[in-house]
């Protein structure tokens, strides 16, 4: 079964894929995409390391509230999910009204990193 370590590699090889596509403006849906997949792999790597089943949802503010029940101090993350969470159903298919640029992507990049940086350090701690 995969534990704390392989859930945080697969976030972190998100949001090292999402920051190789700075600068290209063909991949900014999926590079966007991305920074929502590291911050619910993130998330979700809660649930391993409480001993909980893994949530099949990918709503980033439904993951945080779990999340918030273990430790409320995640609630700090509250503002952050609700810009990543989007990203995860919009930039998969072709949307006239969803239009990401680059400076979107450096937000969401610096946005997931915080997230994961942040569970990082919790699962360390424990």
């Amino acid at each position: 079964m995969p534990g704390i370590k392989d859930w945080l590699q697969k976030a972190s090889s998100d949001l090292k894929l999402a920051t190789k596509s700075l600068g290209d403006d063909e991949t900014l849906d999926p590079a966007v995409y991305l920074t929502h997949q590291c911050a619910e792999k993130s998330l979700k790597t809660v649930f391993i390391l409480i001993g909980k089943a893994v949530p099949k949802t990918h709503n980033l503010g439904m993951l945080l509230d779990s999340c918030s029940k273990f430790d409320l101090e995640f609630m700090l993350l509250k503002n952050d999910c609700k810009f990543l969470d989007p990203y995860g159903i919009n930039s998969r298919y072709p949307n006239d009204a969803f239009r990401v640029n680059q400076k979107d992507l450096i937000e969401a990049i610096a946005i997931a990193n915080k997230i994961f940086d942040f569970v990082k350090n919790k699962a360390l701690r424990n």
